[in-house]
């Protein structure tokens, strides 16, 4: 009745199922993006605190503030965002 080729049924029903693959495909997507942001913050927070203390004993801080204040926020934010990240994953 409603589910015949051709009829308003069927295509509604192709059409919703057509949305839900493209919202699973996207989702699917943003997971692993996600994956990629939290493995990029992960091995970040380990590397940025070197580039911290090297601004700091080539007085680099004093000379550019800011960018110091910058990089320190930019450390707590990979804090953040990697804590989630297991390397073996």
């Amino acid at each position: 009745m409603g589910t015949e080729p051709g009829t308003l049924g069927s295509v509604l029903r192709r059409c919703a199922v057509g949305a839900l693959d493209v919202f699973i495909a996207v989702f699917d997507g943003v997971a692993h993006a996600a994956t990629y942001v939290r493995a990029t913050a992960f091995w970040a927070t380990i590397l940025l605190p070197f580039v911290i203390v090297g601004g700091l004993l080539t007085e680099a801080a004093a000379s550019a503030p800011t960018l110091f204040a910058s990089l320190v926020g930019l450390n707590v934010l990979c804090i953040l965002l990697g804590r989630s990240y297991r390397p073996s994953s």
